[in-house]
Parts: structure tokens; sequence; C-alpha cells
């Protein structure tokens, strides 16, 4: 029996990286000024999926992912402008009447800011900041959430 149990405690922790540069104290912080973790735990693949993207665009998403993780949110908010003024991944608060069409979305609070961040040109990613997490709960590789 004991056997069992150590076997399933192997497979659970098969994937885990154990030598990371990520302490845990780290993740669910205050402040503008603390690191982005992204958690695609509340990622919605009833609207859309990575399945249906592309391997470039799958490339892209991973340089976004790179890329966010060495910003903080204060980078983040830097971001945010109008018009042909937008740089970066250009933050952008998207109103909760965008999202009537997803369910998970609109049982969130209303005091949730919801916005949208740049992976390139056209793609775009939907979620919320809870501390220092950002998470991602939809895709949007061809910006349709918001035309």
């Amino acid at each position: 029996m004991k056997r069992i149990v150590k076997n399933q405690q192997e497979k659970q922790t098969k994937y885990i990286k154990k030598n990371t540069d990520v302490r845990e104290d780290e993740i669910e912080q205050l402040g503008n000024d603390k690191k982005v973790f992204v958690s695609i735990k509340n990622l919605q693949n009833n609207f859309e999926c990575f399945s249906d993207w592309s391997k470039a665009e799958m490339n892209k998403f991973w340089s976004f992912n790179q890329q966010i993780h060495n910003m903080t949110w204060k980078d983040i908010y830097a971001t945010a402008s109008k018009g042909k003024g937008k740089r970066g991944l250009a933050y952008t608060v998207i109103e909760h009447s965008k999202y009537e069409n997803i369910s998970f979305m609109k049982r969130l609070s209303k005091d949730i800011t919801f916005f949208e961040l740049r992976v390139d040109d056209e793609i775009r990613v939907h979620g919320f900041r809870d501390c220092s997490i950002f998470h991602l709960c939809v895709l949007d590789k061809n910006h349709k959430i918001t035309k």
C-alpha cells in the first residue's frame, strides 16, 4: 500500500521544478514594484484554446510570457496609452460588458478590473490582477473581443 502512495507522489512532483529562482513568498505580494507572475488556472478554453493557435502564434506567446515575467506592474501600467501611441504590452482596461459571452467572467465581482495585454499587433490576452499575479483568463488571437 505504501508503494502506491509513493508512486503517486513521485508522479505529482516529477514535473515540478525544484530549483527555481522564484520564492513562494514573492508570488502574492502587493505593490506595483513587484514582479509579475502569470497564472492560467482560470483560462477559459471554451472561448479560445492554445490548440487553435499556430506554431508562429505560440512562439509569440512564449516571447510575451518571457517578457512579462521580467516586468513589474509599474512597467506594465507604463505601457498604457490610447491610439497610435500604444507600445509594448499596451495595458488597456476593458469594460465588463465586452465579456458577456464568457460565463466565467460574468461570475466575477464587478470590482475586478479586466484588462488586455498585447502579445503582438493582433494577438491579445485578457485577465485581471490579484496581488502580483496576472490571471490570464481569455486568449484572443484575432483581437475580436474589443473589435
